[in-house]
């Protein structure tokens, strides 16, 4: 029997908790997570700091005084599995966060979250920078126990976060309040927002290919993957000299993760702080256009072309 209209389906339901920040959701995650104090929390090696900003995804760790623990990414910024499972191995982690950076999602994703609840570990994506990728893609979210959006980092608003729980997350986050008022998501166009940001990044890609010397594309843009910026590798020329540049010229490039938290230690994690050093983040938002993103290039072009 089908009845003409659905009823309640628990699994399909995704509350969200507003905060004014996602470092603060993540907070209130943590002090439900661990409120046993038992067990660490593992991230990615590639975590930033800024004098300004400080860090958002590693800051509540601290100030929690929870114990901390890293699993390492490759040069693409992609998950080491074999070094992700010796991790788990070692430290038996409560929490593993996941970030998608940039929008992106890990090759691995589907195993990475396998292997954390094989550890009986629980999951939180951090999707700061993929709102989109999954509310639009559909590529990430939805096997954490619970997710992190950043609406300031993806819309055109000037703060906000929230904690998206998934149904396996649901008994975990009960009781966890909100903090803020934020904006409805339906009051965004959020679809046309998506096809902009997918449409920019690509034509990027394309017109960067002639210079993959120079500046390389991280990795290619997935087709349920919305991104954020475009990153790319800087070769042969300073990073920072040519972040300089461009935005003096007045293209809004930023370096996300120019500097990494003093606790992943360059000794211990060596690729992930050459990487800091070189990568770039291009723009791809809404308000760009063709002619612009043209003009872009030719300014990348020029700066890193030698004499």
């Amino acid at each position: 029997m089908i009845p003409k209209q659905a009823g309640l389906v628990p699994a399909m339901q995704r509350p969200l908790i507003p905060f004014p920040s996602a470092r603060r959701a993540f907070r209130a995650f943590l002090r439900k997570a661990m409120s046993a104090g038992e067990g660490h929390v593992l991230l990615p090696a590639h975590i930033g700091w800024s004098p300004r900003e400080g860090s958002g995804v590693f800051d509540p760790v601290e100030e929690l005084e929870l114990p901390s623990a890293f699993y390492g990414l490759d040069a693409r910024l992609r998950i080491d599995v074999e070094h992700f499972e010796e991790q788990l191995r070692r430290f038996s982690p409560r929490v593993v966060v996941l970030i998608h950076y940039f929008g992106y999602v890990d090759p691995a994703y589907l195993q990475v979250v396998d292997l954390a609840r094989e550890h009986g570990a629980l999951v939180l994506e951090d999707e700061a920078h993929a709102m989109l990728s999954d509310l639009i893609g559909g590529a990430c979210g939805r096997l954490g126990d619970a997710s992190l959006f950043s609406l300031h980092k993806m819309l055109p608003v000037d703060d906000g976060g929230a904690l998206v729980v998934n149904q396996r997350g649901r008994e975990l986050c009960d009781g966890i309040e909100a903090e803020a008022s934020i904006p409805a998501l339906n009051d965004f166009d959020l679809y046309t927002l998506a096809m902009r940001r997918r449409k920019n990044a690509q034509r990027l890609e394309q017109l960067l290919t002639p210079m993959v010397d120079r500046i390389e594309v991280l990795r290619p843009l997935g087709p349920e993957e919305v991104p954020q910026t475009l990153p790319v590798l800087v070769h042969g020329t300073s990073r920072d000299q040519l972040y300089e540049e461009m935005n003096a010229a007045g293209f809004g490039v930023v370096s996300l993760y120019h500097t990494l938290v003093k606790a992943v230690r360059p000794d211990e994690f060596p690729r992930v702080h050459e990487l800091s050093s070189r990568i770039m983040n291009l723009p791809v938002h809404e308000e760009a256009n063709e002619a612009e993103l043209e003009r872009m290039v030719e300014a990348l072009d020029r700066f890193t072309s030698k004499d």
